[in-house]
């Protein structure tokens, strides 16, 4: 990409200090970095915590203050500067969304600006860019993009055009995951699961998220860990807790998610199919690389009070197809502590 630029004659500045769940400080560092060379626009290149704090900064150059003034909906009022996106992981969707994600230090917490003001001007998503990611990031990035899908389509902001969505990225990452995950440089497989994970954020950037992303932010908070895996190891349980709302939808699932390898005729009409689409996350996880529970990744049982209350806080609750209150995210973390 930089040698695209050169090429070209286009003179730019490389800021290289984007953080994996990007902070408040680094996002204001990244504003005086862009002021400092006399920028007139940005390029984020790789993943959420790379695209993510691009959006907040552009929203900190046109906007002013600091960017707590905007977490929430729609709090700016004019656009960032012209942005191009260019994802180099397959999970975020950061690259279509509205939205971007913050750990505020000093509050102690994830918070998120939600506005039509940080939409990029133009994504360019290349599958050529994934062939170096090493495994564990792939496979976090993929069941990722998985989990957006999923509580995309349990959102109560769901509407058949994001559930159109949702279902072939879906299908997708059934078809394609272990093929991507066993060889990052597939054409064929990367191409689908980039394509899955823009589809996706196309999806929930419209109809909001569900509570795997209100388990997730505690844990990172508490433990740390990347984002996507953390997502991957939570998000079949919390399908089995949102499963009288989403049998349905789910059965729909059993066939998209089978192991393409090992085919099975699945019978969407099987009053059993919604338990089996489940399994098939469950063990697409495994097949993949992700840890089996949150235990393996560091939580700890005396901090599950805490993190129970953050996540009962969150605003994916209210979107989530099954409220759930504190004593509900306690029981789902404590089943994952093994």
């Amino acid at each position: 990409i930089i040698q695209s630029l050169k090429d070209t004659g286009i003179k730019f500045s490389l800021f290289e200090e984007a953080e994996p769940n990007p902070s408040d400080g680094s996002i204001l560092r990244a504003k005086e970095f862009y002021e400092s060379n006399n920028c007139q626009g940005m390029i984020g290149i790789g993943g959420g915590s790379a695209i993510d704090p691009a959006k907040a900064m552009g929203t900190l150059l046109t906007n002013g203050g600091k960017i707590s003034a905007y977490y929430g909906a729609d709090k700016p009022s004019k656009r960032i500067p012209p942005f191009i996106t260019v994802p180099t992981t397959a999970g975020t969707g950061s690259e279509v969304t509205r939205a971007s994600i913050i750990t505020d230090v000093e509050m102690g917490t994830k918070a998120s600006i939600h506005s039509d003001m940080l939409y990029a001007d133009v994504a360019i998503v290349d599958s050529s860019l994934l062939a170096t990611l090493p495994h564990f990031f792939a496979a976090g990035a993929l069941m990722d993009a998985l989990t957006h899908a999923i509580e995309s389509l349990g959102s109560t902001h769901a509407n058949p055009w994001t559930e159109t969505l949702c279902y072939e990225a879906i299908g997708l990452i059934g078809k394609s995951a272990r093929q991507f995950i066993e060889n990052t440089g597939d054409p064929d497989a990367a191409d689908s699961i980039s394509l899955a994970a823009t589809l996706a954020g196309a999806s929930f950037t419209n109809t909001g998220l569900g509570i795997v992303h209100g388990l997730t932010h505690p844990v990172f908070n508490f433990f740390g860990g990347h984002h996507g895996t953390t997502n991957g190891i939570l998000l079949a349980p919390v399908m089995t807790f949102n499963l009288p709302a989403m049998r349905q939808k789910y059965s729909k699932l059993a066939p998209l998610l089978a192991d393409p390898v090992k085919p099975t005729s699945v019978n969407t009409d099987n009053p059993d199919a919604a338990e089996a689409a489940i399994e098939s996350v469950r063990a697409l996880a495994s097949d993949i690389g992700i840890p089996p529970s949150l235990g393996a990744i560091g939580m700890k049982e005396e901090y599950l009070d805490r993190m129970a209350v953050d996540a009962a806080k969150s605003s994916t609750v209210l979107t989530n197809p099954v409220n759930a209150d504190e004593q509900d995210m306690k029981k789902i973390y404590t089943g994952l502590l093994g």
